[in-house]
């Protein structure tokens, strides 16, 4: 395996604050003030690590009010920009997005409108990522369908596939849903998993080239046999990090065990030094780690924790 000397891709979630109630959400809803020297620190960090990637990121990120200079200060230093957002706010903000300097824009959409909303709890939820994605389209900029994979939407996966093909965006991206955050006594969200492997067996079979289809979840390889080395399924701490607002680094956004903090470590010096990293690139992760298995796949690490098996495996 291919060691790097800084992560190529970072998500940072430049705040906690969103507009949306979500039964899965990560960020709790609790309102949090930015803090505006360890945004400064962020991305200085960002900048001599020389990520190439960062996918800002939220709550809403759309609602701290210093995302554009953010924005701005990364994709200065030639930093490509993503931005995962609910959609409400992308019409108010859309010339200021395109300057910014962000190139690509995701958006959540759970499936049709009845859905969406009640999942969201927001009315008027569903025409907003519908009209965001559209507009980031027509502004030139890529586009991505965001779509979690819960108990809401498992029998209807594949009508996101199609609307996505009819206002002619460029990816949906489908991911299970991570029993952390409010996921993790909202247990109710977790599909069952006989239909589950049913689903992204599917939609592993859809993509077109008019519109790319990408399942992250390295179960997959399982589901289909495929293993090596040739091809690793999760690049959480081997090609990417995910880091908090409050400066809080994880090996990935969703994986919450924490391994270092920006205000009082460099992000090379926690890439490079972290014991649960190695651990992470050695594929020391217990049961999942005397799998055939382990490199194509290892296991959502985010699902069930660092060390143990991945509750979700087929085998």
């Amino acid at each position: 395996m291919i060691k790097l000397s800084a992560p190529i891709s970072v998500v940072w979630e430049i705040t906690n604050n969103c507009n949306y109630k979500c039964p899965h959400c990560r960020a709790y809803q609790m309102y949090h003030k930015e803090d505006e020297n360890i945004e400064d620190t962020i991305i200085q960090e960002l900048i001599d690590s020389k990520v190439m990637f960062v996918n800002i990121s939220g709550g809403e990120p759309l609602l701290n009010p210093r995302i554009f200079d953010i924005a701005k200060r990364l994709s200065n230093e030639n930093i490509y920009l993503a931005l995962s957002t609910n959609g409400y706010f992308y019409s108010k903000y859309r010339k200021d997005i395109v300057d910014s300097g962000i190139k690509f824009v995701q958006v959540s959409l759970d499936g049709k409108k009845e859905l969406h909303e009640k999942f969201r709890g927001v009315k008027g939820a569903y025409e907003k990522a519908i009209e965001a994605l559209k507009m980031a389209k027509e502004d030139g900029l890529r586009t991505q369908m965001n779509v979690t994979i819960t108990s809401s939407n498992i029998n209807n996966l594949e009508w996101n596939y199609n609307i996505a093909k009819e206002i002619h965006i460029d990816k949906v991206f489908y991911r299970r849903v991570v029993p952390y955050g409010k996921a993790k006594t909202n247990k109710y969200v977790l599909p069952e998993k006989k239909l589950y492997y049913e689903q992204i067996r599917k939609l592993s079979k859809l993509d077109s080239k008019d519109l790319q289809v990408a399942i992250d979840d390295p179960i997959l390889n399982v589901l289909n046999n495929i293993q090596g080395t040739e091809y690793i399924a999760c690049g959480a701490g081997i090609n990417n990090l995910g880091i908090s607002s409050e400066g809080n680094v994880y090996p990935c956004i969703f994986l919450r065990e924490k391994i270092g903090n920006l205000k009082t470590n460099k992000l090379v010096d926690i890439w490079n030094n972290s014991i649960t990293l190695k651990k992470l690139r050695e594929r020391k992760i217990e049961k999942c780690g005397k799998c055939k298995y382990k490199y194509s796949c290892g296991g959502c690490r985010a699902f069930s924790g660092i060390y143990k098996k991945d509750n979700f495996c087929p085998l």
